[in-house]
């Protein structure tokens, strides 16, 4: 293993894309965000790997946002001081070692608001979803968004525990629209109230992520986010054979109903929040 000083750090750019690519796809699941953003271009992230030699060893995606691959955790500490001179994380989610390794590297050290550690990483195969779908799921669209963007703000509110309509309501409502425009979004309503929704966050041909799976609290325990979660699923495998989503360790509900889904777990992630 390279040390930290061996190291070489910098920007990555178009030239990079095939070395960045083949890293990635070490572990696609695990990597499914860093594989689906990687396919928008490098316009869409800021991109820092470290280098042994030649060789990319390690990768780090984010602004405020941080996605970290850190196989080589000698790569930690040069990926973080390359981070942190052109960014202020303010979270850094993804695979629990490169996470950890990470936000130990950071100097000086930066205290966390929040961790989340472990989070299981699930993932359902194409043929294993257990569960009768929701007929009256269906994609969203322009004309739910103000609606998407109440519910998908009290689901922050309970997840994060901040209002993003306080924070940034403009960037709140652009990221909802966004999710629709790309068809990553779905939802169940009734009378003009989203009962359900669910998004994804990564889209790749071989594996998704999702994200965002919520049930409006008045109808918890019918059965509808089961039925409804069945039902995103169900079209996701129209075109995608494996689905994943990760989950926090104390969520014992949310692991449950993903379990009888089909769901089986394959990794464990981390959050940090600063």
């Amino acid at each position: 293993m390279a040390t930290s000083s061996a190291l070489r750090v910098s920007r990555l750019g178009p030239a990079d894309t095939a070395q960045l690519a083949a890293l990635i796809d070490r572990e696609p699941v695990t990597n499914v965000y860093l594989r689906s953003e990687l396919r928008l271009g490098f316009e869409a992230g800021d991109w820092w790997g470290a280098f042994d030699e030649t060789e990319l060893t390690s990768v780090v995606l984010g602004w405020s946002l941080v996605v970290p691959y850190i196989p080589d955790l000698e790569a930690a500490p040069p990926l973080a001081q390359a981070l942190t001179a052109s960014a202020q994380p303010r979270m850094v989610v993804g695979h629990r070692a490169s996470v950890m390794a990470l936000h130990n590297a950071f100097r000086p050290p930066r205290p966390a608001r929040e961790l989340r550690d472990p989070q299981p990483l699930m993932v359902l195969d194409r043929g294993d979803l257990r569960g009768t779908p929701s007929a009256d799921v269906r994609l969203s669209t322009r004309g739910d968004l103000e609606a998407l963007i109440v519910a998908a703000a009290r689901m922050h509110r309970e997840e994060m525990g901040v209002d993003p309509l306080v924070v940034d309501a403009p960037a709140w409502r652009m990221r909802m629209l966004s999710l629709i425009e790309r068809r990553w979004s779905w939802l169940w309503m009734s009378e003009n109230e989203v009962l359900f929704k669910a998004e994804l966050s990564a889209w790749t041909p071989d594996v998704v992520q999702i994200q965002g799976v919520y049930t409006a609290p008045r109808y918890r325990g019918q059965g509808i986010g089961r039925a409804g979660l069945a039902a995103v699923c169900a079209n996701v495998f129209k075109d995608v054979p494996r689905c994943s989503l990760y989950v926090n360790q104390y969520n014992v509900i949310a692991q449950r109903l993903y379990e009888r889904l089909g769901f089986k777990p394959a990794a464990v992630f981390a959050t940090v929040m600063y």
